[in-house]
């Protein structure tokens, strides 16, 4: 049997079986490691508002003043996940259950179990639940850290911890990265498959196939 080596990634504080780099070895034939993009499917973005996607799926952006909804392809219903996102504006970022309606007005609207968080605010569920926490600026690497299995987010700005927020999301439901994008702004997300730009905390793993995630 042989193998291709995986060489290892500019940031790789957790190796192995977490898809972060570390030289692994894969058997011909297996299945290819999948990393998560934005999504174009139907089911995962806005009717008539279908966000623009670009840099190979990894940047949202609007074509005109209101908001577009999409999810990543790549989803979980348990354990503890992590990406980052460079924002251009001031964008909604968060995660949700694909049972949510992707084609509501905007990521906070309409919805049962959605988490999104943007100017310092969360919203779970349709309501403000928490405001003044730190917010970020243009370019800044913001880490999004989710334990599915609790259903609590951790927003890292630039390496630092910001905030947090425990809701009350189910561990039963798949759940999927989301955001929503307005006017001009736009979000980079990085599911880890480059490198991330800062250190996940630990037992948090990138959105791949071989870290468990899946389409559905």
């Amino acid at each position: 049997m042989s193998f291709l080596i995986y060489p290892t990634i500019k940031q790789a504080p957790i190796l192995g079986m977490l898809g972060l780099g570390g030289g692994i070895a894969r058997a011909r034939g297996s299945a290819e490691n999948v990393w998560a993009t934005l999504s174009s499917a139907d089911e995962d973005t806005k009717d008539g508002r279908v966000p623009t996607l670009s840099n190979g799926n990894l940047t949202a952006s609007a074509s005109d003043g209101s908001w577009h909804h999409g999810r990543a392809t790549h989803g979980f219903r348990t354990g503890k996940w992590y990406w980052e996102i460079t924002p251009s504006g001031n964008a909604f970022i968060g995660v949700e259950p694909t049972s949510e309606d992707i084609d509501r007005q905007y990521f906070n609207e309409g919805t049962t179990a959605g988490m999104a968080t943007r100017d310092g605010k969360v919203w779970f569920a349709g309501s403000t639940v928490s405001t003044g926490n730190s917010d970020w600026s243009d370019g800044d690497t913001i880490g999004f850290a989710f334990d599915a299995d609790a259903g609590r987010m951790y927003i890292y700005i630039n390496g630092s911890s910001a905030y947090d927020y425990d809701s009350t999301m189910s561990s039963s439901a798949f759940k999927k990265p989301a955001y929503s994008v307005y006017g001009s702004w736009s979000l980079t997300f990085n599911f880890g498959e480059s490198g991330f730009d800062e250190t996940p905390p630990t037992g948090y793993k990138a959105v791949n196939t071989d870290n468990g995630a899946t389409t559905s």
